[in-house]
């Protein structure tokens, strides 16, 4: 299979079928008004402010700076720098200013393309809670047929989202319903045993544990859906991870991980260390895009989630 770009694509994006938390829901209808800097800009204001009235969000910032080795007034600026970046990023996971596919490509970078172009079968690309969300989206409107495997609980309220699940381009795996995410998982093995790309996220506060990554500042856990999906089906998985640089967002295909070994725990402790050097290269150049990280909404309710 080569995954070349398609017309996978089509049409006008209905934007508003992302409607991100509820908090925000209530201001859509003026948000979406806005241009997409002047919407980023208010979200990244409404966040500061958030960090410092709810939950210690500022202390939690403060202490990842400081983590990271910065002090003093360096310490205080990557802290309001990472919670301008969290709304910002609930800015993208609303499509605020987005009215279509032109304007959701148009500042997006992809780079290592090539390693797609070389898969001869299905293959995993596996995602981070890291930086600018919608990873998926953005290789979409690009022409790759990617599918995409979730929780989707913004989609339960609109049935538009119904279409995209009959498909199959999008795979619902529920966390409160064992059956349900087992036949999700069921449909993503002959997914990928059929060719297809199908973008799964590796960490995440639901799922049984399988290998973390240790941080500064705390670890990333790695959890064991992809990793099962990737030891029952052989197929490639490549990671993903995606930057804002200035106005553009940069979504970069590295190089897949070594073939799966017989034995599970040293399968494990190859992809472990093959993801090491990618995720803590990523953090000591973009601390200020590592929100999930840094100020983990698993661990506490989050007032602006994305």
């Amino acid at each position: 299979m080569s995954a070349r770009p398609s017309t996978i694509v089509a049409g006008p994006i209905e934007t508003d079928m992302f409607g991100g938390p509820a908090r925000l829901r209530q201001m859509t209808r003026g948000l979406r008004r806005l241009p997409r800097p002047a919407a980023q800009s208010v979200l990244a204001a409404l966040a500061i402010g958030d960090g410092f009235i709810r939950y210690g969000r500022f202390r939690q910032a403060s202490a990842w700076a400081a983590a990271q080795g910065a002090t003093g007034w360096n310490r205080c600026r990557m802290a309001l720098a990472l919670l301008a970046n969290h709304g910002r990023f609930v800015a993208d996971e609303a499509m605020l200013g987005i009215s279509g596919a032109d304007d959701l490509s148009r500042d997006v970078v992809i780079e290592g393309t090539e390693h797609l172009e070389h898969l001869s079968a299905g293959a995993i690309l596996l995602g981070f809670h890291l930086g600018p969300p919608k990873a998926w989206l953005a290789l979409r409107v690009h022409g790759y047929p990617v599918r995409f495997a979730g929780r989707l609980e913004s989609a339960r309220p609109d049935a538009r989202w119904q279409r995209l699940l009959e498909t199959g381009d999008v795979i619902r795996l529920p966390d409160g319903d064992a059956h349900a995410r087992l036949r999700g998982l069921h449909r993503i093995r002959n997914l990928l045993r059929e060719g297809s790309l199908v973008y799964l996220t590796a960490d995440g506060p639901f799922g049984r544990e399988s290998f973390r990554i240790n941080l500064p500042g705390g670890p990333l856990v790695l959890r064991l859906g992809w990793f099962a999906l990737r030891r029952a089906t052989g197929v490639r998985v490549l990671p993903v991870l995606v930057h804002r640089d200035k106005h553009r967002r940069v979504v970069v295909i590295h190089p897949p991980l070594p073939d799966p070994e017989d034995d599970p725990q040293r399968d494990a402790v190859a992809c472990q260390a093959a993801l090491t050097p990618l995720v803590e290269r990523y953090v000591h150049r973009y601390p200020t895009q590592c929100r999930w990280l840094a100020m983990p909404r698993w661990h506490r309710p989050s007032p602006l989630p994305s």
